[in-house]
């Protein structure tokens, strides 16, 4: 079972205090808390705007853990992963990066969109995801064995995979794999309802658009309506209607 210990200092202002909205569209719950009591890391895999960020957030606050999300992009270098020493007062101090926080408080750390990230840099994460359960910080010449409670935790887009941007074999490999999709009709119509107070009508009426728009792709569009642009699209509606 996971630890349901109360997390004070150690959690680092990273806990999330107030549950976030989440509907489950199939067992994906019951298969992250098995990884997570297994100590098994987790690619979640899906669509941009499917909901993946939301369900790491709502499994956090399910679980209690911290939750530290690293934003991958191209210029996210390893030292800003695992951390580096700094001028601090006139003293030089060493800083630890999120990866390495995240080791330390036995938070669940959340690489957003993996693939955007340097390949030599996500090597770094991979004595994470087998047995060792160890990060390597070099230039400390430490190493860190990681909490009991920590989990390390991709996402991944396979929509946006190409020859220069694809998760390596001998990275995809170590992790669990959750696969995601926008939400059925009811679910997607409850969650546009729910995040922006919009009325049942209009919702459905997105939600439909939404879905006509994803089953023409294969007319050319690169990317469908996510469901996190249809909230967007149902605040802007509510925002003009109250204004006007």
């Amino acid at each position: 079972m996971p630890s349901q210990e109360p997390i004070e200092d150690s959690g680092g202002g990273f806990l999330i205090t107030s549950e976030p909205f989440y509907l489950p569209s199939a067992n994906e719950i019951d298969l992250f808390e098995a990884a997570y009591g297994a100590k098994l890391p987790v690619m979640l895999k899906g669509p941009t705007g499917c909901g993946k960020t939301r369900f790491v957030q709502y499994m956090a606050y399910r679980l209690g853990r911290p939750l530290v999300t690293v934003a991958c992009h191209e210029d996210l270098f390893a030292s800003d992963l695992v951390g580096r020493y700094i001028l601090q007062n006139d003293e030089t101090v060493w800083r630890d990066g999120p990866l390495a926080a995240a080791v330390r408080m036995g938070a669940i750390c959340y690489f957003d969109e993996i693939v955007e990230a340097r390949k030599d840099t996500t090597v770094v994460i991979h004595p994470l995801t087998d047995d060792r359960r160890t990060l390597y910080l070099e230039r400390k010449g430490e190493v860190i064995n990681a909490h009991p409670d920590f989990l390390l935790v991709i996402s991944y887009n396979p929509g946006y995979q190409s020859v220069l941007k694809d998760i390596k074999q001998s990275t995809r490999q170590r992790f669990v794999a959750l696969e995601f999709d926008y939400p059925g009709i009811e679910n997607e119509t409850a969650i546009i309802q729910k995040e922006t107070g919009i009325d049942a009508d209009t919702a459905s009426k997105l939600v439909k658009l939404g879905r006509k728009i994803r089953n023409i792709r294969e007319h050319g569009l690169t990317e469908g309506a996510s469901t996190r642009l249809l909230v967007y699209a149902a605040r802007l509606i509510k925002a003009f209607c109250f204004c006007s």
